[in-house]
């Protein structure tokens, strides 16, 4: 809450000159990075130095951004701040090697030969109800894939994450948004009771 309050406050200072949406962005991104900064806070002593990956990637996002510099100076700090941008270049650098590495694969015909083998011996299987067990197997893993495709989009930084670190980090990042959703409806009450 603390954390928060000092990030609206910063966003404050420089919202003199700002129009609506990018007080609104403002807004934004202070209360991402209060949580994250709060995420990393609240660990135990012994993983206090390595905050969660999707705290890491919300603010590595931010940072990459060239127009949230100034707002991320005063909320993080200097060091806090050349950290975090420095984090940012590094996800921009592996996100752009694994695309590099996905396009060879792909160019190389592996996807194809590896597509085709797996069809070849689901077709070759054959026999009584073996080859309808296999098949719903098979719908159940596309749909596990496809399930875990959609929670690496919506956590921050679940794109190089698997299996059980992503349900992990997913059920800490929703606790994390619950909790911010709560205390800037508290902010919203608060402020509503002093005009009113």
């Amino acid at each position: 809450m603390a954390q928060l309050l000092l990030s609206l406050r910063a966003a404050g200072q420089a919202s003199k000159s700002m129009g609506l949406q990018e007080r609104r962005d403002a807004v934004r991104l202070s209360s991402d990075v209060a949580m994250a900064l709060a995420s990393a806070r609240a660990r135990p002593s012994a993983a206090a130095l390595r905050s969660t990956a999707w705290a890491r990637a919300l603010v590595a996002r931010h940072a990459a951004e060239q127009r949230n510099e100034a707002l991320l100076r005063r909320i993080m700090g200097g060091a806090g701040y050349e950290m975090a941008a420095a984090a940012a270049r590094v996800r921009k650098e592996a996100r752009s090697r694994r695309i590099v590495r996905r396009s060879r694969w792909v160019c190389s015909g592996a996807a194809g030969r590896k597509r085709r083998s797996s069809l070849q011996l689901a077709a070759g299987s054959g026999g009584g109800g073996g080859g309808s067990r296999c098949s719903a197997m098979a719908a159940a893993r596309r749909m596990v894939r496809t399930r875990l495709q959609v929670l690496r989009s919506l956590v921050p930084g679940g794109e190089a994450m698997r299996g059980l670190s992503l349900l992990s980090e997913t059920l800490d990042y929703v606790v994390c948004l619950k909790t911010q959703v709560e205390l800037l409806q508290c902010l919203c009450k608060g402020s509503r009771s002093q005009l009113g």
